[in-house]
């Protein structure tokens, strides 16, 4: 049937799958492109995400028929982190790995270690699939993955 073809779920695409002890010596690091500020009150974080790149942005005086028609969207998106997750953008600035950031969360919230890094590999997959961050892997881990594939 037709419907059974649209409506069929999409197998999950697998990543690289690497052994604890090497993702917690990956470094994650924010992308720079992107603009951020710190609420002084609730101490939240807001990302702001440019959602053109800056050629493709016109000048105001400069708007032909299209542009009248079809006004453009926004230029940017905003994107407000809880209070867990501005600490852990905070320490995103590829010095610390994610074991520092893991330890730094255990012993600020007294939460288990497997608690931990559960829940922040869950987080840097999301933030990594929406190019909010990056990973910095150390050369002697480099070598080990790739030694590992073969």
């Amino acid at each position: 049937m037709v419907f059974s073809r649209l409506f069929r779920r999409r197998k999950k695409q697998e990543g690289l799958q690497i052994p604890r002890s090497y993702f917690l010596k990956v470094k994650p690091v924010r992308n720079p492109v992107l603009k951020w500020e710190k609420d002084k009150k609730t101490k939240e974080i807001k990302i702001r995400v440019p959602l053109r790149p800056p050629s493709q942005t016109q000048s105001k005086t400069k708007k032909g028929l299209l542009d009248k028609l079809f006004p453009p969207g926004p230029e940017e998106r905003v994107i407000s982190l809880d209070k867990v997750g501005s600490i852990v953008w905070e320490l995103c600035d590829g010095e610390r790995t994610i074991g520092d950031v893991a330890n730094y969360l255990i012993e600020k919230y007294k939460i288990l270690p497997e608690e931990a890094e559960i829940s922040l590999n869950a987080y840097f997959n999301q933030l990594s699939r929406r190019g909010l961050v990056g990973f910095i892997i150390p050369e002697d881990l480099k070598k080990q993955l790739e030694t590992s594939k073969t």
